[in-house]
């Protein structure tokens, strides 16, 4: 870092100042000489929002950045620095004390951060080249400063509530639409509907019991004497059920599996020192418990910050922080109750089971779909209960240790060792769901371990100077060696004689049933980079950064990359024909510009490599004949690709930083045009080629270009009693896919969920662009259906009969749009639908600081992006078994009705097409949220001396108290799927990699929660 000294002073400078330094990657530069696009979160601005993971604080406070939330407690986080600049990972580069890491920030308590910086274009993050494409995070933890030790408590506890839940039918209401779809499609049995709970009858009725099916009152089977839960048994459906009453009034699934829930946040700290050497120590509580049942996050963390001056040339130190936490929820949960973005999660099951279906059968023990006719979801609340002891356990011990020699004056060795270790347990286990229609076989115990050690060691030699009074020079060189190593083990056993906890152990469960497997792998990178920053007299300013990285992820003829970058300013304001007229309304005005290039490497470990491995279920042949042994085989199991090149990211930036009114106005802002070349994705091979893991090639290219605009004002008001500050951001970008492979017509899918891929990536077009058909209204009449284009077996058919038995065709259809003009709709008819990309995210901010009292107000908002609402699949349209939306009951076209504000059309059982993907789906997801509001008190100073305190502050807070949407979805905020990616994220298959080809599509999310505390802070 240069000068420690130096660097010290920064760090507690008044970030309102020009002089304020900020640590811009290897060394730190003043504010005033920056040429890149860097911003600063302050942090007041960090802590104001209660959260798990760091990354969270950016989210509305530095333009250009968006954050996606999985909202669940310990859930992933996704940030997005300048839009998407490929299909592949679009995650920054985190540096934390010096040490880089592309894992999860949930182990790193943010109350122990002294500064945050992100660099967002190629010449500000260049220095980190191979891993910098995506732009990078610097995070400086708090360190110790000379004096007399001080001590510092800081709390907070709140209650979470859940927000928007959706609107679905009730018991009378799911049956009577069951009813119609049927009589519309002519799904009849003597002349009316059948189903099992409802009876054959012209109405549908009510039974009072669900198991047996459609029992009534008075019917012998409901005799608690024929209560079983031995689903095995040959008498189970003859004399033995799992008696359950029907929920007439209808059960509110969405409302059984939330609950509100406490948060709290304890900090110990202490720190202090002398000349000779200081401290920083600090100790964390974090917890909790999830607004969706039986879920939760808890941490516990220690940190221990410090440096001693050997002599006046020689300087040691190390930042080290151990972190352990449990998480219960996530991707590693009963069957997926708890993940994210899944049709088998618990969001998704409260709206499949049906309304009729209780919570509790009559034995108190969990009611489900066993009965005839009651689709196949599972109950959320039993599932979510089971999982209640499958506990995510980690402990993550990250840091460095330096030394600082001063070589000569003005020229400073720095070496610097970082570690990055974390260990991974996670137990699984699955009872049977005896309840349940397709009930799991046996119960199950999968338990895996996993363990990833990285290690970065970093050389720099420093050298600052001046010359001739006017000219400042400062220089970096330096080499940085990074190598990861990643294992895990995984072994399951089914058979478990009991469920209880005390039995879930591998060696409890049936020796027969034993599965295992176990892999590792590991990527190093080797680099050496220069930096070097040049200003004149005070007005003009250059800098130049070039690194040369080589990566074991390629081939060896395409290991090596260069990444350069240069950067220049111009502080206009010190110009003599400025200079004489600024004193009244310009303060300071510095031009930027920039150009660099930065790199991507996120494509696994041994892309360049064919493998080939063995497992029972696809090598294992009986050759002997004996069927009853087999001998060990070998298959394909990756295709390699030995010409895979690096992804390279060109950016070019022109921007200005102002300050007006004798620093009472600050304004930055930056034009940006970020531009990704020789891009790399799995493209799929031909099924010719074998079936084994694809390889990322070089297939191409993408274009972000946008500005970023930040305003702030700071005012004074009766007798500068009052202080303000008012700030606001808003950023915007265009993404544009330039090239593919060279097709203009060639499309990169999304993901395949129960319909077809509903995002596209082509050229011409934003990535993830949604994909489908275009509806243009509904056909009210068969003459109207007739004369448009024709979807045979659709709008050609029959779709309800009037009293006289006559059949109608095609009225109560969607009109598609015949794109190719063919007359007939067809998959060619398809199309770019929409995009989830916004025209612009902002964020505002108001201080108001009154005597003892402060006030904040942060709110955050995107508008003008759309997105695809793919619940509505479940709920709006007869394709699938589950609940159905209050829309769909109200909004469907019916016959004879004044249909002038019908959005469904009619309801019909044999209707599976009118649920493909389409505009139907597609909602604005604009929204405005308010993110925070806090009231604070500061105890009177006299107060504080009677308690020897030299600071105390309580407060109130509402975070995230309403959102001002149209979307009809439970949130706006749609993360993508999975946005955990692997166990861990430094193993080559980071957070979110490979997740950006499918963006803004809802499939069921854990909701944010709203949340109300109350928190102290106190100094001694």
């Amino acid at each position: 870092m240069g000068n420690k000294s130096e660097v010290n002073v920064a760090l507690v400078a008044d970030i309102k100042t020009l002089n304020e330094v900020v640590v811009t990657g290897y060394g730190a530069q003043s504010k005033r000489d920056i040429t890149g696009a860097i911003a600063t979160v302050s942090t007041r601005e960090l802590l104001s929002v209660p959260a798990t993971n760091v990354a969270q604080a950016l989210q509305g406070h530095v333009a250009g950045v968006s954050v996606g939330n999985e909202n669940s407690p310990g859930g992933g986080v996704i940030v997005r620095i300048r839009g998407f600049g490929t299909l592949n990972d679009n995650s920054p580069l985190y540096i934390i004390d010096g040490v880089p890491t592309k894992g999860n920030l949930n182990t790193i308590n943010q109350n122990d951060i002294e500064s945050l910086q992100v660099l967002k274009d190629a010449a500000a993050a260049s220095q980190y080249g191979a891993r910098a494409g995506n732009g990078v995070v610097i995070i400086t933890t708090k360190k110790g400063k000379a004096g007399k030790p001080k001590l510092t408590y800081d709390a907070y506890y709140g209650v979470q509530q859940r927000g928007k839940l959706l609107d679905l039918l009730n018991t009378q209401q799911y049956a009577d639409l069951w009813w119609e779809s049927r009589i519309n499609s002519g799904v009849l049995v003597n002349g009316n509907p059948r189903n099992a709970q409802f009876g054959n009858g012209p109405r549908p009725v009510i039974p009072d019991y669900i198991f047996p099916d459609g029992a009534m009152n008075g019917d012998p089977r409901v005799d608690p004497a024929n209560y079983s839960t031995d689903i095995d048994a040959a008498d189970f459906r003859r004399s033995k059920w799992l008696i359950t009453k029907a929920n007439k009034e209808g059960t509110n699934w969405m409302e059984e599996i939330f609950n509100p829930a406490p948060i709290q946040n304890h900090q110990l700290g202490v720190s202090g020192g002398t000349e000779g050497g200081r401290y920083a120590i600090s100790l964390n509580y974090f917890n909790q418990e999830g607004i969706m049942k039986y879920t939760g996050y808890k941490r516990y963390s220690a940190r221990a910050n410090t440096e001693f001056n050997i002599n006046k040339r020689v300087r040691i130190g190390e930042n080290i922080q151990v972190a352990y936490a449990e998480r219960i929820g996530g991707p590693f949960s009963t069957r997926g109750i708890a993940s994210n973005q899944s049709e088998s999660n618990a969001v998704s099951f409260a709206y499949r089971m049906q309304p009729i279906v209780p919570v509790y059968d009559i034995a108190g023990n969990f009611a489900g779909t066993k009965g005839g006719d009651l689709d196949n979801a599972r109950n959320p609340v039993s599932d979510l209960y089971r999982n209640r002891t499958n506990i995510n356990k980690e402990i993550r011990l990250f840091g460095n240790a330096y030394a600082e020699v001063d070589l000569a004056k003005n020229l400073t060795a720095r070496t610097s060792f970082g570690i990055d270790y974390n260990l991974f347990n996670v137990r699984v286990y699955t009872p049977r769901d005896f309840e349940s229609s397709e009930s799991a076989g046996t119960n199950q115990l999968q338990t895996r371990n996993d363990y990833e050690g990285t290690w970065t060691w970093t050389n720099t030699l420093n050298y600052k100077t001046t010359l001739f009074d006017k000219l400042r020079l400062s220089a970096i060189l330096g080499t940085e060696s990074i190598r990861n190593y990643y294992e895990f083990v995984n072994a399951v056993r089914s058979r478990f004689a009991s469920d209880d906890i005390n039995n879930q152990y591998l060696a409890a469960g049936n020796a027969g049933t034993q599965t295992n497997d176990g892999s590792a792998t590991y990527w190093r990178l080797a680099s050496e980079f220069a930096v070097a920053n040049l200003s004149f007299d005070e007005k003009y300013l250059l800098s130049g950064t070039l690194r040369r990285d080589r990566s074991s992820r390629f081939a060896p003829d395409f290991r090596i990359a260069y990444f350069p970058a240069v950067s220049a300013g111009w502080r206009i304001s010190e110009e003599n024909f400025l200079k004489n007229t600024a004193s009244g309304w310009l303060s300071d005005l510095k031009l930027r510009a920039s150009w660099g290039q930065t790199g991507n490497q996120e494509i696994g470990n041994f892309n360049p490599y064919t493998f080939y491995g063995t497992s029972p279920a696809n090598s294992f042949y009986d050759l002997n004949g004996s069927r009853t042994s087999a001998l060990q085989g070998y298959d394909l199991f990756q295709f390699g690709n030995a010409q895979a090149k690096w992804e390279t990211t060109t950016q070019t930036d022109f921007g200005f930083d102002a300050s007006l009114l004798k620093g009472k106005v600050d304004v930055n802002f930056d034009w940006f045009n970020r531009v990704t070349t020789d891009a790399l994705f799995p493209v799929e091979l031909p099924f010719t080629a074998g079936n084994a893991t694809n390889p990322f090639r070089n297939i191409a290219s993408f274009r972000n270009r946008g500005v970023e605009l930040n305003l702030s004002y700071n005012g004074k008001a009766l007798n500068n009693e009052l202080t303000y500050t008012l700030s606001g951001n808003i950023s915007t970008y265009r993404n544009t896919v330039l090239t593919t492979n060279g097709d203009p017509n060639t499309q990169y899918f999304g993901f395949a969920t129960r319909l077809p891929a509903m995002t596209v990536t082509q050229e011409g077009y934003p990535i993830s662009a949604f994909y489908g058909y275009t509806i243009d209204g509904i056909n009210n009449t068969p003459e109207q259906a007739a004369s448009g284009p024709i979807w045979r077996g659709y709008n050609n058919v029959v779709t309800y009969r009037q009293a006289n038995g006559t059949g109608v065709v095609g009225a109560g259809t969607f009109r598609y749009r015949d794109l190719n003009g063919d007359g007939l709709i067809t998959p060619a008819d398809r199309g770019i639908i929409g995009s989830p990309h916004p025209d612009f995210s902002y964020g505002l901010n108001i201080n108001v600081n009154y005597k003892n009292f402060g006030l904040q107000l942060f709110g955050q908002g995107v508008q003008g992006n759309q997105l695809f609402n793919y619940v509505r699949y479940w709920t709006d349209f007869p394709t699938f078994g589950g609940n159905r939306s209050l829309r769909m009951y109200e909004q469907s076209w019916r016959p004879g009705a004044d249909n002038s504000n019908a959005m469904l059309p009619i309801v019909r059982a044999a209707d599976n097409v009118s649920s493909v993907p389409s505009t139907y789906y597609l909602e604005s997801g604009s929204y405005l949220r308010m993110r925070n509001i806090q009231l604070s008190y500061n105890l009177p100073r006299t107060l504080m001396n009677k308690m020897g305190m030299s600071a105390a502050q309580v407060y109130i807070q509402g975070q995230n108290l309403f959102t001002i949407t149209k979307y009809t979805g439970m949130d706006p905020e749609i993360n993508v799927r999975n946005s955990q990616g692997a166990v861990s994220g430094n193993t080559g298959t980071t957070a979110g990699q490979n997740q950006d080809r499918q963006i803004g599509v809802d499939e069921g999310l854990y909701p944010v929660a709203r949340t109300v505390l109350v928190g102290l802070s106190l100094s001694f």
